[in-house]
């Protein structure tokens, strides 16, 4: 599905044969300089799209009803479904559900009602959290882009008059106003009493309310703030699923980021669905894992931009899309050969949906028909959206025939409310008719075509598109002009969408200004706000009016390009074939002569790079560690990277602490723990160990020992030489002793084993006891009776040795369909089988480990004190700990446990760790 982002659309065969468009039409031809709207009726959105598939249709109501109740309703239906994960954090919807709650109570006592809130956090699992909880809330949600430099988020902040911020961690960001109230949401989300009742309903919030404000590239060379509401998201959200029907069944994997509205869109189309969402951050994880992410997960709808789709497909992706059934592509225009990329990846029976948009409005959409013919350069973005009505003017504002080019315009109820400005919304224009209806000029020339398919023709103004993101050049200019060796800059628009600045240079500047000025674009903007090319001239040429001469600098662009001789490094021998492979994939990558100087000089931005690495990784054999590389590194300095991790050398990690291994126990990694780790992010940097599914167990991976090579290999990966540290709890526990036991005949170092209260010893069963607590935990909506029957079914089939049987009767029963019942039996049967391998374990003979541990033990009565790990190790320290075996690392018990774990951890630090750790601490 293609979905070019900014403001138009095409139109359908159901409009163009009715009689509206006839008298539409006809009017259009009259002699008069009125402006004539046409209206959209509604249609089958799902004309030349899917075959009917099972999906609840979006019925008239759905943008009637705000956002959180739609989602209670989706929670009710698959309380145990997965909802989101991120690679590290999994929520149910049932667990989506209770966070959203408890923040939202969180936000409406520390935000007053009318004041807007911030989110700046990685795309994870914890950023829908965030923002479902704002609409809950009935705040002002503004959505911020992690990636971006410093000095533009404040910058955002200060201008949106934002009274506190949602983040992850109790980190603030550096330069943040202190009056600005910092909300830790892991931390807040982790003290919800999972005893207490559910938390009471939010107040009522409108759907035409303001609700969200997304930041884009302003025209007046500062940040502009587009106000839209619940009802014009949903309203998007709907058209979605109806065109693409929609469904529980289906798994979301979005490559946009959530401070989009095309990011908003995926995230809320797949949660008001019953649908799963991944989420990720290309930048972070590279395009070869972004590949393998979308197989592992078999992804049936992504959304991405041209440029990334190229930088994805360029690659042999071998059977990566096959899953995929809709592909759905936005933010640029797009091109045939961008088409026949994604035809060869996907399966026959993917469908290709293009669209239009943008921040302000919803546009045109449609499925690519396999034989459509190559007209024009760019495919067609599809026909106008119901909801809407258009018109399309010359520079005059009179209408334009069908088959000229014009301005778009739109009314529409679903157009932005208007600009958020000093903490308030300036309200977009009305209809002079009617208040509720709102106009937007896109400033986008379009094509109306008698096919009734919209082609976008080009921008009235200055604006582009780079990988997807809004670019005014005015911005790039007012960053330029402030910089005090500049006199005056200006940014031009090339053919080719390039975007080129030009400075005039004060007199004292010195020979470094250009140097100077990239790192000043580096640090103060985005990525695609990076001019490709930047020159120093002595005065900007203007026409005989005043105006910037743009023809003029274009040609002094073209006549400039000519790049100086490539200086080769100096390298020794046995690097010279590495030197060769970068200079290949430079060239390559960058369509360019030769390889030198900086990547951003050389016509290279964030998308490019990591094209650039993942062609590096495919000739050398050799993954890289993408934090070695940034855009404004040199080819010497890639080169030296390339280099360093071929030699198996480990980039400092400057910015981390020690890495610390926890190990779940036979539930396996949930929020708790997510949480949990979140909040020792300050003393480790925790990752979570994953063990075989129950695929993988009925296969015959079913033994502690098949989790302990799992564990070991993921180790391997994240941590391949240097001392480790574990953490284990419950089964955790054992399957950390083993690993210890394996790493220690390795060779490796064991600085730290933690048990968090994991027995080796027979424990006396009470039955009266764990029956009044299974009731207490039903009372009290820990747990619910639907999952105790689950679990009693699982733990019988186990005594059987049925589990083989009762889960291909679970999947036939399901038929392709999500059934909540079936998910539900699965986990609690994997979780039993997990339990059994355990107690499998416990009846074998241990050795004797020699190094010390330190076991977190809670109140055990009748049990001795050390629970036998005082006979496997060689030294060990018993530390009390609050709760029980469940409840450790939840609230209450958190606040007095995890200062304990992180001192015990801490203790084992070298000097140098130790440093490191209070140099975080103090940031």
């Amino acid at each position: 599905m293609v979905d070019i982002q900014l403001g138009g659309a095409p139109m359908f065969p159901a409009y163009l044969h009715s009689e509206a468009v006839e008298q539409d039409l006809q009017a259009d031809c009259l002699p008069t300089t009125s402006l004539r709207w046409s209206n959209v009726p509604e249609y089958a959105l799902d004309e030349g799209g899917p075959v009917w598939r099972h999906y609840r249709q979006m019925g008239s109501d759905f943008a009637d009803i705000p956002v959180f109740d739609s989602l209670r309703g989706v929670a009710r239906r698959y309380p145990d479904k997965l909802a989101i994960s991120d690679g590290a954090n999994r929520l149910t919807y049932f667990e989506l559900l209770r966070a959203v709650e408890t923040l939202s109570r969180r936000i409406a006592v520390a935000v007053p009602e009318g004041q807007a809130i911030g989110i700046l956090q990685a795309n994870s699992a914890w950023y829908p959290v965030a923002m479902l909880a704002c609409m809950a809330a009935g705040r002002l949600a503004v959505p911020l882009n992690r990636r971006d430099p410093d000095p533009r988020i404040i910058e955002i902040v200060a201008a949106a008059r934002l009274v506190a911020i949602i983040g992850a961690g109790n980190v603030r960001l550096v330069g943040l106003a202190q009056e600005v109230l910092w909300i830790d949401m892991i931390t807040g989300i982790a003290s919800n009493d999972q005893q207490a009742p559910p938390p009471p309903r939010p107040t009522s919030v409108s759907v035409d309310a303001p609700t969200i404000v997304l930041y884009t590239s302003g025209s007046t060379g500062r940040p502009n703030g587009i106000v839209n509401s619940q009802r014009s998201l949903l309203w998007r959200v709907r058209q979605y699923v109806d065109a693409c029907h929609i469904s529980a069944d289906d798994v979301f994997l979005p490559m946009t980021g959530p401070a989009t509205i095309a990011g908003c869109r995926e995230i809320f189309a797949a949660l008001l669905t019953g649908a799963t969402l991944h989420l990720l951050e290309v930048e972070a994880i590279g395009l070869r894992a972004v590949r393998a992410r979308v197989q592992a997960e078999g992804v049936t709808v992504t959304y991405l931009v041209p440029a990334l789709l190229r930088a994805l497909l360029t690659e042999d992706p071998a059977e990566a899309f096959r899953s995929l059934r809709v592909a759905r592509i936005g933010g640029e225009k797009v091109s045939w050969t961008d088409i026949a990329l994604l035809r060869k990846a996907v399966s026959d029976r993917c469908l290709i949906q293009i669209g239009y948009s943008s921040t302000e409005t919803t546009g045109s959409q449609w499925f690519l028909p396999p034989d459509w013919p190559e007209q024009d350069a760019s495919v067609p973005v599809g026909r106008l959206l119901p909801g809407i009505a258009f018109a399309i003017v010359d520079e005059a504002g009179r209408s334009v025939e069908t088959g000229e080019t014009g301005e778009l315009l739109i009314r529409s109820p679903y157009v932005l409310l208007g600009h958020w400005e000093n903490g308030a919304v300036l309200p977009a224009q009305p209809d002079p008719n009617d208040p509720g209806i709102r106009v937007f000029a896109t400033g986008d020339l379009v094509r109306l075509g008698d096919d009734g398919l919209l082609r976008i023709v080009g921008r009235k103004g200055r604006q582009i598109k780079i990988n997807g993101r809004r670019v005014e050049p005015a911005e790039l200019e007012r960053v330029l002009r402030c910089a005090p060796s500049v006199a005056d800059a200006v940014a031009i628009v090339t053919a080719a969408k390039e975007l080129i600045a030009f400075v005039v240079p004060k007199c004292l500047a010195g020979a470094a200004l250009a140097d100077e000025l990239r790192h000043l674009i580096r640090t103060t903007l985005p990525p695609p706000m990076h001019p490709l090319r930047l020159h120093t001239i002595a005065s900007i040429p203007r026409l005989s009016g005043g105006k910037v001469d743009m023809a003029t600098l274009a040609r002094m662009d073209s006549s400039e390009r000519k790049t100086a001789p490539a200086n080769q490094p100096h390298v020794a021998g046995d690097q010279l074939n590495t030197q060769q492979i970068v200079q290949h994939v430079w060239i390559k990558v960058l369509n360019t002569d030769v390889a030198a100087g900086r990547w951003d000089d050389a016509g290279g931005d964030s998308l490019k790079l990591l094209h650039c690495v993942m062609a590096i990784e495919s000739a050398s054999g050799q993954e890289m560690d993408l934090e070695a590389f940034t855009v404004g590194m040199s080819f010497d300095e890639m080169v030296k990277a390339v280099v360093s991790a071929q030699a198996g050398e480990q980039r400092a990690e400057k910015d981390h602490p020690p890495v610390l291994f926890l190990f779940p126990g036979s539930v396996g990694y949930g929020p708790s723990l997510a949480a949990f780790a979140a909040a020792m992010s300050k003393v480790a940097r925790v990752n979570p160990i994953r063990y075989p599914g129950l695929a993988a167990i009925l296969d015959g991976h079913k033994t502690l020992s098949a989790m302990t090579v799992a564990a070991l290999e993921q180790i391997s990966r994240v941590q391949p030489v240097g001392p480790v540290r574990l953490l284990g709890h419950s089964l955790g526990g054992a399957v950390a002793f083993d690993v210890a036991a394996r790493l220690l005949a390795a060779g490796r170092a064991v600085k730290f084993l933690g048990i968090l209260d994991t027995s080796l010893l027979n424990e006396p069963t009470d039955r009266w006891e764990t029956l009044t607590r299974t009731f207490h935990r039903i009372r009290t909506n820990r747990i619910s009776a639907h999952r105790m029957a689950c679990r009693a079914l699982a733990k019988i089939t186990v005594a059987m040795g049925w589990e083989a049987y009762l889960a291909r009767i679970l999947d036939r029963s399901a038929q392709g369909q999500f059934n909540p019942t079936s998910f539900r039996v699965k986990l609690e049967l994997q979780e039993v089988l997990r339990a059994r391998s355990f107690f499998q374990w416990l009846a074998g003979p241990k050795p004797v480990l020699p190094i010390a541990g330190t076991l977190f033990r809670c109140r055990r009565e009748g049990m001795p004190l050390a629970l036998g790990w005082d006979g496997a190790l060689a030294q060990l320290d018993v530390v009390l700990i609050e709760g029980n075996h469940i409840d450790l690392v939840i609230p209450p018990h958190l606040a007095t446990n995890r200062p304990l774990i992180e001192k015990a951890v801490v203790k084992t630090y070298s000097p140098q760790e130790a440093r490191k750790g209070e140099e975080l601490s103090s940031t």
